[in-house]
């Protein structure tokens, strides 16, 4: 892992606009040959990782260098890497581990003062069947300890029994308070194949310092992680869009509605059934064939339904199917019908607005409409500006007119 992981790790964190990402990674899988000491496995493992796949795919500083002189990098640049300096500033220690690698991915200039990635191995283009294949070999497994200061060097440890791991992201977070990137605590890990992966999942009771850790496929975890956020959205829009104030049991669907039914026509049909069942709005527009009537009253809905024979009422000689609206159906509608009110109260203060800036004060010795002063001020429903009374229609076209057109159909 280079110096850059803090980089890395910190592109994964998810966001309120991109789903979490997993760290792409090379398809080779680096094993440490026989006849190297443990010193010359991590230098072996640490340059293939910086001229690997994952490395090369976000690394902008590498890649420039990369571009300079026909992809030879001088090893007083690599040793600029702190973790690579941190194993050994020796460059023929360096040279003489990397020339005992089997994988064939870095050569070594003449003057053994340069690497380079081998030209046959260009790097492949990170499309969206290779992030998808990237995936489905990648795992997460949750629970080292970041309080005692987890490091790299002993996450490679850690893994180096498992067969084929050619990639480790620690996950970090950007900590407020130091301004620092530190461990959450778990990582993803990547095997050259799905089958290695699939293998190390079958794994029992998998320890870190007494501790069991947690596994997944990457593709679980981030199902897992995509449902958490949905359940915290959901609850975000609950707090945000109250519906306490409405009436519940009020809501009942109508469907079968001629082409030139109005709403008008559909409030006075329901009036006649019975007066006491004050209408609050009715979410119709004229030609569609089913809309909403929400009433004034907790339990209306529910009373007028009851009155109805097989759930059946005409209106415009059409015969119309009624059903409560009732459980999360009812919620949703609800929650659309304070959406709706929310969205017209701001378009309506951002009218006013511009209707009072300079030059555009209003004549109040004309009576100055319903708002200003001398005017009458219209009743509205639910305390809200936003949501126009059924009574105050006084003709079908003018309905039609004035009240707001349907988002949707319930």
């Amino acid at each position: 892992m280079t110096e850059t992981e803090t980089k890395v790790a910190a592109a994964e964190e998810p966001t309120k606009t991109t789903e979490e990402e997993a760290p792409e990674s090379t398809d080779e899988a680096t094993t440490t040959p026989a006849n190297v000491s443990k010193l010359e496995g991590s230098i072996i493992r640490q340059l293939e990782y910086y001229f690997g796949d994952a490395n090369l795919a976000r690394d902008k500083f590498l890649l420039e260098q990369i571009s300079k002189e026909e992809g030879w990098v001088p090893l007083d640049v690599l040793l600029t890497f702190k973790r690579l300096k941190s194993l050994s500033e020796d460059k023929k220690v360096i040279v003489d581990a990397i020339e005992k690698s089997d994988e064939g991915l870095i050569e070594i200039s003449e003057d053994r003062q340069k690497l380079r990635r081998h030209p046959e191995r260009p790097v492949p283009e990170l499309n969206e069947e290779k992030r998808k294949e990237i995936y489905a070999r990648t795992v997460y497994v949750k629970g080292f300890a970041p309080e005692d200061g987890t490091q790299m060097n002993e996450l490679l440890e850690f893994f180096e029994p498992y067969e084929k791991v050619s990639n480790i992201v620690m996950r970090k977070y950007h900590d407020k308070a130091t301004k620092k990137y530190l461990f959450k605590g778990s990582v993803f890990v990547t095997f050259a194949n799905k089958e290695q992966a699939a293998e190390f999942l079958k794994k029992e009771k998998l320890t870190y310092k007494e501790k069991e850790l947690i596994c997944k496929s990457q593709d679980d975890y981030f199902e897992q992680k995509k449902a958490e956020r949905k359940k915290k959205d959901k609850k975000k829009e609950e707090e945000k869009f109250d519906i306490g104030h409405l009436p519940k049991v009020a809501c009942v669907h109508l469907d079968g509605f001629g082409k030139e039914t109005s709403r008008e026509t559909i409030k006075e049909t329901i009036l006649k059934l019975d007066e006491s069942l004050e209408v609050a709005f009715i979410d119709y527009q004229k030609t569609d064939s089913n809309g909403v009537v929400r009433f004034s009253t907790e339990g209306n809905g529910k009373k007028f339904v009851e009155k109805l024979t097989d759930n059946k009422i005409t209106i415009d000689d059409e015969e119309i199917t009624a059903r409560l609206l009732e459980g999360d159906e009812e919620t949703e509608f609800l929650r659309k019908v304070v959406k709706d009110q929310a969205a017209r109260r701001a378009a309506q203060g951002g009218r006013n607005k511009g209707r009072f800036q300079k030059g555009g004060h209003r004549n109040h010795k004309n009576g100055g409409g319903g708002g200003g002063h001398g005017g009458k001020k219209r009743k509205t429903e639910d305390e809200s500006p936003a949501e126009p009374a059924t009574k105050k229609v006084t003709t079908e076209a003018k309905a039609d007119a004035q009240l707001p057109h349907k988002s949707h159909t319930v």
